[in-house]
C-alpha cells in the first residue's frame, strides 16, 4: 500500500488507514502496534522539522509485506538529514532526557533494521521488521 501524505493529513487518517491495510494482510497485533508508534514518530518529525519550512509538503509512505518481512518506507523531498544516528540516550528515565531524539531511539529499538538514503534532493527512510524472528520482543522482555 501506498499513501501520498499532505500538511493537511492527521497522524490518525493515517495510522487508520495503514492499520486497516495491514489487519488484512495478517500482521500481529503486536507488530502492528510498534509500526503505529513508529509512524507516529516519523510523522511528528515531519511535521515539526521539516513542515515549517516547506508547509506544501507532500510526502510518501507505503507498507509492504514481503517474503519473511514487513517493509515501511517514507520518502519526502526536502534538506539532508540522517534520522539513523540519533543523539545517546543520557540514562535510563525519561526526564533525563533533554527535549528531541528519544523516537529516534524508539524507531530503532521497536524494528530490526532502520535505513537511510538521501539522493538528488530526496529523503528515503526504511524501517524492517522479520516476520520470521522474535529478535527485538525477545530483547526488550529480558
Amino acid at each position: 500500500m501506498m499513501l501520498h501524505v499532505s500538511a493537511k493529513d492527521s497522524v490518525g487518517s493515517v495510522l487508520g488507514a495503514v492499520t486497516e491495510e495491514v489487519q488484512k494482510l495478517g500482521v500481529a497485533r503486536s507488530l502492528i502496534h510498534d509500526l503505529q508508534v513508529v509512524i507516529d514518530e516519523i510523522y511528528a518529525n515531519i511535521k515539526m522539522h521539516v513542515l515549517p519550512d516547506y508547509p506544501d509538503l507532500t510526502w510518501t509512505l507505503s507498507v509492504e509485506v514481503k517474503t519473511g518481512f514487513l517493509d515501511l518506507a517514507v520518502e519526502y523531498r526536502g534538506p539532508h538529514f540522517d534520522p539513523t544516528h540519533p543523539r545517546p540516550l543520557a540514562g535510563d528515565l525519561p526526564e533525563s532526557q533533554e527535549d528531541g531524539g528519544m523516537g529516534l531511539n524508539l524507531i530503532s529499538a521497536l524494528s530490526d533494521d532502520f535505513r537511510y538514503n538521501y539522493h538528488n534532493g530526496m529523503n528515503t527512510m526504511l524501517v524492517r521488521w522479520n516476520l520470521e524472528s522474535d529478535s527485538k520482543e525477545t530483547l526488550l522482555c529480558r
